[in-house]
């Protein structure tokens, strides 16, 4: 073992989570699980495959942290405090191509534009040795944010659409961090209760606030044209925080929509690459996927969709309806995707185009269509007269004929013959989902039987199969 690694990890000990989440992150690793799991997870790492870049972080995130220690050892903290976060520490010349910052940055909040910066990210520093901890702080609103906040509408529920936010989030993390309130929090501004509006996952004694932590509305408590002080009473049990104070804008998941419509829609010459490369299968295997089925109800509304959309990092066709999920993310924000579970946040939305016209081309009663390889969709219906009941195929507009040459004065490729096996049954339960068919290219003849066993005549045969997506 080198010296190199042995140094490395030492410094793993003195290293928070966050910092050792950053580090599996860079590396392509899993950074799911306890401390202890972290740590064996980079150990491992460095006893094994042992890169300058891994090795550079860590010295790296070892030095930030000394740093940081010897910066709460020296300050002297005051009753009124408004500091700024130190800048962003970086080497003249770096080793990695890992960029470490020790200046928190808090998370955007699509429902809440920020405006304008009114206390940047300040810590929250325990001034006595009990567990109840108070921090005051001044703030005074300039000329511009007097004025549009003076400028602003007001909604029924009497808030207005610009307001003075209070947000907190952890103090010693590396990278974006979401809300994240102290227990026993306490917000109140001119000696008025602001009110936080959060819940509790136990009783126990120090265990913090469930998230969603939305941000604090203490625009009603203002002074609009004097100096405001404002205080925080917290649960100081050995966790690290910041406050800040933001001008917003509160946009609504009906603006939201607007502006996904307007900037994210998705061309449909990507929507028909994607469903392409889905179809494409291998030549040398024996199952070819010939559909792709997709559901037009969303997942999420169980109704009909109007605006189709997806993450950008999905790999699934499936998408969900856009403005449901943004009114399922205004009262509560979680931004997952209900397909795949994935992190689907709002700058990440893509509209899909090419299930936009084939929405408006179906019947309302279409709930399913199947993607089929000669550029082609169809409605898929389900009644109990016949389970699997298929239209008639409907071209796409321009055309893209997913890979396979066509003919000139033909929708349909050279030299594929497309049967449709649901005008037949099958007496085998497992072909009841998934139809079988064998094509001879040469003499285009097809031959096929109900077990779903097929026999061609002498060419090999391939399975084909319908897939879900």
């Amino acid at each position: 073992m080198s010296t190199d690694v042995l140094e490395a990890t030492v410094m793993l000990e003195a290293l928070r989570v966050t910092e050792l989440r950053l580090l599996l992150s860079k590396m392509g690793k899993s950074k799911s699980g306890l401390k202890k799991d972290l740590m064996k997870r980079i150990s491992d790492l460095l006893h094994n495959d042992c890169s300058p870049e891994l090795l550079s972080a860590v010295r790296e995130l070892h030095k930030l942290r000394q740093v940081s220690k010897d910066a709460r050892r020296s300050s002297k903290p005051s009753s009124v405090q408004i500091i700024s976060m130190p800048e962003c520490v970086s080497p003249g010349k770096p080793q990695s191509p890992i960029s470490i910052c020790t200046e928190p940055q808090m998370i955007k909040l699509p429902f809440y534009q920020t405006l304008d910066t009114i206390l940047p990210p300040t810590p929250l520093v325990p001034t006595c040795g009990g567990i109840m901890q108070n921090s005051d702080f001044l703030i005074h609103l300039s000329e511009n944010q007097q004025t549009q906040i003076q400028n602003s509408r007001t909604s029924h529920s009497g808030s207005t659409s610009v307001q003075v936010v209070l947000r907190i989030c952890y103090s010693e993390s590396v990278g974006v961090e979401e809300d994240q309130y102290p227990p026993n929090l306490v917000v109140s501004v001119n000696h008025a209760n602001c009110p936080v509006q959060c819940s509790y996952s136990s009783n126990k004694i120090g265990t913090e606030p469930s998230r969603p932590c939305l941000p604090i509305d203490i625009t009603p408590e203002l002074y609009i044209t004097f100096t405001n002080r404002f205080s925080v009473v917290w649960g100081n049990f050995g966790k690290n925080y910041c406050v800040a104070v933001y001008l917003v804008k509160v946009v609504s998941s009906q603006e939201l929509l607007v502006q996904l419509r307007s900037t994210a829609v998705e061309q449909q010459e990507l929507c028909r690459r994607r469903v392409s490369e889905k179809l494409c299968s291998d030549p040398e295997s024996e199952v070819a996927t010939t559909g792709l089925q997709v559901s037009l109800i969303c997942p999420l509304a169980k109704m009909r969709m109007s605006v189709p959309c997806r993450a950008r990092g999905c790999a699934h066709l499936q998408c969900f309806d856009a403005s449901f999920y943004l009114q399922m993310n205004e009262r509560k924000p979680r931004w997952t995707c209900p397909v795949c579970h994935r992190y689907a946040p709002f700058d990440a939305l893509r509209i899909d185009s090419l299930l936009c016209e084939v929405l408006e081309c179906s019947g309302e009663d279409v709930e399913e269509i199947e993607y089929l390889s000669d550029s082609t969709w169809r409605a898929v219906r389900h009644d109990k007269d016949d389970k699997n009941k298929e239209s008639a195929p409907h071209p796409l507009k321009h055309s893209l004929m997913f890979g396979f040459p066509v003919t000139e004065g033909n929708s349909k490729p050279a030299d594929v013959v497309v049967v449709d096996l649901t005008q037949f049954s099958s007496d085998d339960e497992d072909f009841q989902k998934e139809e079988t068919v064998s094509t001879h290219l040469e003499d285009k003849s097809v031959h096929f039987r109900k077990s779903g066993i097929v026999k061609t005549s002498g060419a090999k045969s391939r399975k084909t199969q319908v897939r879900k997506y």
